[in-house]
C-alpha cells in the first residue's frame, strides 16, 4: 500500500485486518493473496459504473493527496468533503 501512495501509515494494519477477518484475501509467507470471494467482491463492485472511479487506486492516491494538504494546511476540508459529495452524487444519480 505504501509503495502505491494509498492507506495512511495508521490505517495499514487496521484495513489489512479488516480484509483477512472478512475473507477477502489470505497471507502466505508475508504475502496478501485475494481469496475466490475477494476477487468476485471486486468484480461486483468494478461492475456498478457508478461505484468503479471510488475503487481505482488512482482515486484512492489523490484523496490521500488531498488529505496531505489538509493536514499541512494548504487545503480547506470542507470544500474537498463537498467536492466529493458532488461527485457521489453524479456517479449515484446517472
Amino acid at each position: 500500500m505504501k509503495e502505491r501512495g494509498i492507506g495512511r501509515p495508521s490505517t495499514y494494519a487496521t484495513i489489512i485486518a479488516k480484509l483477512l477477518e472478512r475473507k477477502y484475501v489470505i497471507e502466505r509467507k508475508g504475502l496478501l493473496f485475494p481469496t475466490s470471494i475477494g476477487i468476485k467482491v471486486y468484480r461486483y463492485l468494478n461492475s456498478l459504473e457508478h461505484v468503479r472511479e471510488f475503487l481505482s487506486e488512482e482515486f484512492t492516491r489523490r484523496l490521500e493527496e488531498l488529505m496531505d494538504k489538509v493536514e499541512i494546511g494548504e487545503k480547506d476540508y470542507e470544500a474537498i468533503l463537498f467536492e466529493l459529495l458532488e461527485k457521489i452524487k453524479i456517479r449515484h444519480d446517472s
